[in-house]
């Protein structure tokens, strides 16, 4: 990831994204969507196996028809606006929300954690941006799409094993989260999205240092202070109250304009995400409370990510309201 290729898409990645929020027609921010997809798929390759090439074809096919239709439709709408919709749909197929996810978990599962964490925060950008710059009557009809991700998020999680597995479904429960915060005021998307960052990173930085893939090697790890921010910070994602994923949540239910039937899913799909959540750090949460922490174990650059992680949003909250 230091050769200046590398450097060279991942500064096309950011440009992109910043191209698709600055932009004010539809054929710009279609070509910002198009470079930030295809700046993506040379970050894929880390190790330059057959995996990461399956991954980038299943990353790019579900891409390009997206982008498709939503130039297509961009297009034939001047002339139909009922076909409006179309715009919704292919945002929805890019940021991969149920029930347009179906490319969404086969692509993480061969990936690796670097490229892996670009997809589930940083990818996420651009679309939500592209929806938010439509009219607020197209982003009312996202708002089923937004509890049928939430559910199924919640619902897909239950019977995984692998860490990236579950991070994927809790990535397609959060977007459910997202698009439904772009029906209140633009600043809790905002919030949502950098809170959502932050956890993320406390949660990659572990998964990259101590390589755990599967919830039992999570009982088998010398550093038990590394394991507790772990499960603290997977449980802030699942929306545990008094943990900043709960608040983000709060945010989105005091502020969204959503109707009450649309709530109600996206509060059940956060609690069933939350129940595998639990049953996959409680028993960490136990034995840790055994151990005998000596100071020295108590700093370190994973614990000051996840003070990050908790208080930046916090003080973005105490900004923008």
């Amino acid at each position: 990831m230091k050769t200046p290729s590398k450097l060279l898409f991942m500064f096309l990645l950011i440009s992109s994204t910043y191209l698709v929020a600055c932009s004010s027609n539809w054929l710009t921010t279609w070509m910002g969507l198009e470079i930030n997809m295809l700046s993506y798929i040379p970050l894929v390759f880390i190790k330059e196996s057959t995996s990461e090439s399956e991954a980038a074809v299943k990353y790019l096919i579900p891409q390009s028809l997206g982008s498709t239709i939503f130039i297509s439709s961009v297009i034939v709408s001047t002339y139909f606006n009922n076909l409006q919709i179309l715009t919704v749909i292919a945002m929805c197929l890019k940021l991969g929300v149920a029930p347009f996810h179906f490319w969404f978990p086969p692509v993480m599962a061969s990936l690796q954690l670097t490229p892996a964490f670009i997809l589930l925060t940083w990818q996420k950008i651009a679309p939500l941006l592209a929806i938010s710059s439509l009219n607020p009557l197209l982003v009312k009809m996202a708002m089923p799409v937004a509890m049928v991700s939430a559910l199924w998020g919640g619902i897909g999680g239950i019977n995984q094993t692998d860490i990236r597995s579950l991070l994927t479904y809790s990535s397609i429960a959060h977007t459910g989260w997202m698009l439904a915060s772009i029906n209140s005021n633009h600043s809790i998307l905002i919030v949502y999205l950098c809170t959502y960052i932050m956890i993320n990173i406390s949660i990659f930085s572990i998964l990259y240092k101590e390589g755990i893939k599967s919830y039992k090697q999570l009982f088998f790890s010398k550093e038990p202070m590394k394991l507790f921010i772990l499960s603290i910070s997977i449980l802030s994602l699942g929306g545990l109250p008094p943990l900043m994923g709960f608040a983000m949540k709060l945010l989105v239910l005091m502020f969204t304009e959503a109707k009450m039937i649309f709530i109600f899913g996206l509060i059940v799909g956060a609690l069933m995400s939350l129940l595998y959540y639990l049953s996959l750090t409680f028993s960490v949460l136990l034995s840790f409370s055994k151990m005998r922490l000596s100071k020295s174990t108590m700093i370190s650059k994973e614990m000051m990510l996840f003070f990050l992680s908790q208080i930046i949003p916090l003080t973005l909250v105490l900004f923008f309201f």
